[in-house]
């Protein structure tokens, strides 16, 4: 399948507060997905809509809705309030808190994330919060073309987002790395066992999330990401890559049966 390669401004090197990453603008002259901010209740939360406005994060995920995953419904991503990240489909909304950013920038500054890995902690949350948004816009997008999923959708929707970043975001697999480097922090900060509930639950585990996001990095460009899964023990290292290229190949094949680039793509 030839990929029509969308370069999108999204620079993941952030100056100052924020310098050119994702997107210039937040403004757009379709209204096939909507942005819309509650009232912060405190300076903290002005502080923190304020630099999710300044990243042009949004903005990556209405161009990438325009030009390939285009609603029958327009859909809203509201910022605030208490409950979130979530897709709600009783109002075809996005519901992300404020706090959800704040503690995303919490984890990445809590692990030394400059100085361990070379980008800077709001990188890593804004990262995070892409991938986010476009997860659970996946959400949205299943919901509103009623595409049937046999299996977790959970799972379907983290690797629709993962496929997004990787094909069409520049620095994408950058952005998934540091999504995925998000889920092995909340998998650290876990006790060492899991409440039965939790092995029924819609998500996998976030470990598993973590090597799911890396697989899918890694098969999309195996030379690029060689060292990736160093992870793995080495007794089933050859065996994992090769099933990520395979694997990549499939789910990106599966994926692209659904979304639809614009003639002026």
């Amino acid at each position: 399948m030839t990929l029509l390669k969308r370069t999108l401004t999204c620079s993941l090197a952030l100056s100052a507060m924020f310098a050119t990453t994702y997107a210039s603008s937040e403004q757009t002259t379709q209204s096939n997905l909507l942005v819309e901010y509650s009232t912060p209740q405190n300076t903290e939360e002005e502080q923190l809509k304020r630099e999710i406005q300044s990243s042009g994060v949004n903005d990556t995920v209405v161009d990438l809705s325009n030009q390939l995953f285009m609603f029958e419904k327009p859909l809203t991503i509201q910022y605030g309030g208490e409950e979130g990240p979530l897709y709600d489909p009783q109002n075809h909304q996005v519901l992300v808190p404020y706090s959800f950013y704040a503690e995303s920038l919490n984890y990445f500054e809590k692990n030394q994330y400059e100085k361990e890995y070379g980008k800077s902690a709001q990188t890593g949350a804004i990262d995070t919060l892409l991938h986010t948004l476009l997860h659970e816009a996946g959400h949205a997008y299943i919901e509103d073309q009623n595409i049937a999923i046999l299996g977790k959708e959970e799972d379907a929707v983290d690797n629709l987002a993962t496929v997004l970043l990787l094909n069409y975001v520049e620095h994408g697999a950058d952005a998934a790395i540091s999504a995925a480097d998000m889920f092995a922090f909340e998998s650290e900060d876990r006790p060492e066992y899991y409440d039965l509930g939790e092995y029924i639950d819609e998500h996998s585990f976030d470990l598993q999330r973590y090597f799911s996001t890396l697989c899918l990095v890694y098969g999309s460009d195996p030379d690029a990401y060689k060292n990736l899964l160093d992870e793995v023990e080495n007794d089933y290292l050859k065996d994992r890559k090769e099933f990520c290229v395979e694997h990549f190949d499939v789910i990106n094949e599966n994926w692209h049966q659904y979304l639809k680039e614009s003639d002026d793509a």
